[in-house]
């Protein structure tokens, strides 16, 4: 009860490394982007045994492409199928970078954001956004720290830690332990600039 923070909640959400992902890159290497047509499954595995697959028909033109999916996801009584657009930009030094198109909608409205990466949340796979995806990096830097930062949170509280829970306690101390790295960051730089001046004379 009490003390810094007391009553902040912070909900950690699924992070793309979790998922299982398609990337545009990866079917370029496998060569499923050139024209044509090519049908065939891709394979999910781990310590070498396999864990997922899904069922794949690519159909690639000059300008566009469809990337068609069938596969059943966990505690699904059927299978799922259904196409994903492919788009192609040019690069710079010549060439192609092929895009998915997220498939999901909400509301009736298709996302139709163009992604290189889709993940596979539930039983459709979407782009980062649709699904709420974060990364581990993010999550491992805490948001609350950086907001107390920015709050000007007023350090002398934390010299009274009577009351304080365990989280509070590891919070506060992250929180400390950025601001010291900040401080310490910021005089390398002024004593960077001292010695610089001391250098330059007529």
């Amino acid at each position: 009860m009490g003390g810094a923070f007391s009553g902040q909640r912070w909900h950690k959400k699924r992070t793309v490394e979790d998922c299982h992902a398609l990337d545009t890159a990866d079917l370029k290497r496998l060569g499923l982007l050139a024209p044509g047509e090519r049908v065939g499954v891709l394979r999910w595995t781990r310590g070498g045994n396999e864990v997922s697959a899904v069922g794949y028909t690519t159909r690639v033109g000059e300008s566009a492409g469809t990337l068609r999916l069938s596969y059943r996801p966990r505690s699904a009584e059927a299978d799922v199928a259904y196409p994903v657009e492919l788009v192609p930009t040019g690069c710079h030094l010549g060439g192609k970078r092929w895009w998915f198109v997220c498939p999901l909608a909400r509301g009736h409205v298709v996302c139709g954001r163009r992604v290189r990466k889709l993940y596979l949340v539930g039983r459709y796979f979407g782009c980062r956004h649709c699904h709420a995806l974060t990364y581990t990096s993010t999550q491992t830097s805490d948001p609350r720290v950086y907001s107390a930062l920015r709050g000007g949170i007023d350090f002398t509280r934390f010299d009274d830690m009577e009351g304080m829970s365990v989280a509070q306690l590891g919070l506060s101390l992250r929180v400390l332990t950025l601001q010291q790295k900040r401080l310490d960051r910021l005089g390398k730089r002024l004593d960077g600039r001292s010695k610089r001046n001391r250098t330059v004379g007529p």
